[in-house]
């Protein structure tokens, strides 16, 4: 049995990557780890030749890794969140499994699992990627999210910027609390003169939040890699 794990997050050594790769271990089988910031694969360019063959005309690394992909039992993806959506590189990756869905949907009966890790939209993005899966007619066993850290903690003047992260989510702009001043508790402390896009003003705790220090999280991710390896077993 294989298993591949396909990570969106342009971060060396994230969070995401680190959830995935537990989850591949966790599964006690044959397993790939594929990073698409480290290759080529750009979005979809509707130019409907995949059609009839379900083999997309791109000549980028997509017709490798579709190989990969076909050749798995299961699929592990996962991507931090941008703007409140998945990465420029995983949707890219989602569109272009669209020629396996042509017709034939070559991808029926596949297991999956998706991450998501972010600040304030990762259960959103998640079920997204578990709603794409599914559309490839693929069977998700397990979805799971994390808090990330969020870029403003290290770009350097996080502190002092009005338009951090924290304040883009703001009860202030949004109109309600999406609970990132609860969840960055430990992290991040608000002054009590920060104005939200009119004056920034925190103090940052930590500056980097690792998902390897929340056992809770992990214990997820195995929970998962070893719902994925049940599945397996029973194919």
């Amino acid at each position: 049995m294989k298993v591949l794990g396909i990570s969106g997050s342009p971060t060396k050594n994230s969070n995401t990557d680190t959830l995935i790769k537990t989850i591949l271990e966790a599964t006690g089988a044959q397993t790939e780890f594929i990073k698409l910031s480290e290759i080529k694969v750009g979005p979809c360019i509707a130019c409907m030749k995949c059609v009839r063959t379900n083999e997309c005309a791109i000549n980028d690394d997509f017709k490798w890794l579709s190989k990969k992909v076909m050749e798995a039992d299961a699929l592990v993806i996962g991507s931090s969140t941008f703007y409140g959506a998945a990465s420029a590189f995983m949707k890219a990756f989602i569109e272009r499994l669209y020629s396996k869905r042509h017709v034939k949907l070559l991808t029926r009966g596949k297991i999956a699992a998706t991450v998501a890790v972010g600040v304030a939209a990762e259960k959103m993005v998640a079920e997204w990627l578990a709603n794409a899966l599914r559309a490839g007619g693929m069977e998700i066993v397990g979805s799971m999210t994390a808090k990330g850290t969020p870029c403003c903690f290290v770009c350097g003047p996080g502190e002092t910027c009005n338009y951090t992260v924290w304040n883009a989510y703001s009860k202030e702009l949004t109109g309600m609390d999406i609970g990132v001043a609860e969840a960055y508790r430990d992290y991040l402390e608000l002054l009590p003169d920060n104005k939200p896009y009119a004056h920034g003003s925190a103090r940052i705790l930590k500056k980097h939040r690792s998902v390897a220090d929340e056992p809770a999280v992990m214990d997820e991710a195995q929970r998962i890699g070893e719902a994925i390896k049940k599945k397996m077993e029973g194919l």
